[in-house]
């Protein structure tokens, strides 16, 4: 499995799944009807279940229905009232009947069910070791990227830039030019840019870094969006790649990324799609 952004992206599947509703939402209802028995209010007899007042309270206020305050509780319940109110009003003028609200109901039902399928089916397949250390191994020569320590002459033009290479061929020193010409933050230090990884810098730079040999400077000025660069190689060091451990996140998202892929894939061929 060739990820190349699997440390950056968090797709759109794995996405889904975190969103799904937080804690004990696979508790079982007890009693009759999904919602359970337990009753925290009714309005014109209607009841507003218990379980209902228990998901508002966690995903309302992040908290837990037997850790609110009393005066928690009880905004929690008249939320859930004013809420039950207005939606009773709405299905009694028939707004569920007009067709942008019905397809929004609808669109949110699905979205609903398959973050929840999503989430299922992570925690009944979790990413497991050794598919962790796959990925890894297969990903390890990114993670070896080089990291590189170069000064620079940042100049208005080509031909200042051209100008500044001829005084280098004739023995003047980098820094002690990049004092004098540098228009950039760095020419008063010599233009240091300490050590850095190609990928931190704009593409035609980091492409002249990545073809100079140690101790070098470009023959050729090279352009970017900030202007004509004059740059000197110092040094140049293999970084070492980060353990197991410290991507272990990264790693699991892309390998449920996958399983989830997959998983979708299965249920797309076993299904009779036919486009209208």
């Amino acid at each position: 499995m060739k990820l190349s952004n699997w440390m950056v992206a968090t797709p759109m599947l794995v996405a889904l799944a975190a969103c799904a509703p937080g804690e004990n939402d696979d508790a079982t209802s007890e009693g009759p009807g999904p919602l359970g028995p337990g009753v925290v209010a009714t309005i014109n007899d209607k009841p507003v279940a218990e379980s209902l007042f228990r998901f508002y309270a966690l995903n309302g206020f992040q908290t837990a229905a037997e850790d609110l305050s009393d005066d928690e509780r009880a905004q929690v319940v008249d939320n859930l009232i004013r809420v039950t109110l207005l939606a009773d009003a709405a299905m009694q003028s028939g707004l569920p009947n007009e067709r942008t609200i019905a397809a929004e109901l609808e669109l949110q039902r699905l979205q609903l069910l398959a973050r929840a399928a999503a989430t299922r089916f992570l925690d009944e397949n979790p990413a497991g070791e050794a598919e962790l250390r796959a990925l890894y191994e297969e990903n390890l020569p990114e993670l070896m990227t080089n990291q590189y320590k170069a000064r620079h002459i940042l100049l208005a033009t080509e031909d200042e830039a051209v100008s500044v290479i001829e005084a280098l061929d004739a023995g003047s020193d980098f820094a002690e030019l990049a004092m004098e010409r540098s228009t950039g933050p760095t020419g008063p230090s010599g233009g240091d840019l300490g050590w850095f990884s190609a990928e931190s810098m704009v593409e035609p730079f980091a492409d002249a870094v990545r073809a100079m040999e140690d101790g070098s400077y470009s023959s050729e000025a090279v352009r970017t969006q900030f202007g004509w660069h004059v740059i000197m190689l110092e040094e140049s060091r293999e970084q070492q790649p980060p353990g197991l451990d410290a991507v272990r996140d990264e790693l699991t998202r892309a390998v449920e990324q996958q399983k989830l892929e997959d998983y979708v894939q299965s249920l797309e061929d076993a299904a009779v799609i036919e486009l209208r």
